[in-house]
């Protein structure tokens, strides 16, 4: 019975370490953590204006998450539940500052509109973006459960998710 017990313990063992073991040769460097196979970085001792918010990722050497993989967007939801942060919204690579209503991620890809991205809000549950010329910059934003949310990009309560 013994070395049964001592099996099992060895088994137990053996399963603990290799989920808890992160591969030595992940992709990601600190600051950056690999989040559905892409490296992240979420800062909320930092925050600034949407342009500031992407050169501090462009100098981390990455730029403003691209959240149009909807399952990559439900991990970094649960990521930033996981870390418990304070009451804190987010830029992401969006914005229409090119050409009004035409939302475009940094690498020139088209934003995907509506549900499930968008926020809705007010009694007719009115679907962002509805900020005209005034809001062309997205946010995760915290007020809307960390949906899409346009708005003005020279807002400097906003904390930056980098991704490299």
């Amino acid at each position: 019975m013994t070395g049964f017990r001592l099996l099992s313990l060895v088994g137990i063992l053996a399963v603990v370490a290799a989920t808890n073991i992160k591969p030595a040769n992940t992709k990601c460097h600190s600051p950056f953590t690999e989040i559905s196979g892409r490296c992240v970085h979420i800062d909320v001792s930092k925050t600034g204006t949407w342009q500031n918010m992407r050169k501090f990722c462009q100098q981390l050497g990455g730029d403003l998450v691209n959240l149009s993989d909807l399952q990559f967007y439900g991990d970094i939801l649960l990521y930033i539940e996981s870390l418990h942060l304070p009451h804190a919204s987010f830029w992401i690579g969006a914005t229409d500052e090119a050409t009004e209503d035409v939302w475009m991620w940094t690498d020139g890809t088209p934003v995907r509109m509506g549900t499930p991205f968008w926020a809705n809000y007010g009694d007719n549950n009115y679907q962002m973006p509805t900020g005209g010329e005034k809001q062309n910059c997205v946010m995760l934003d915290v007020n809307f459960h960390y949906y899409f949310n346009d708005f003005t990009c020279s807002n400097t309560d906003v904390s930056p998710i980098c991704e490299k």
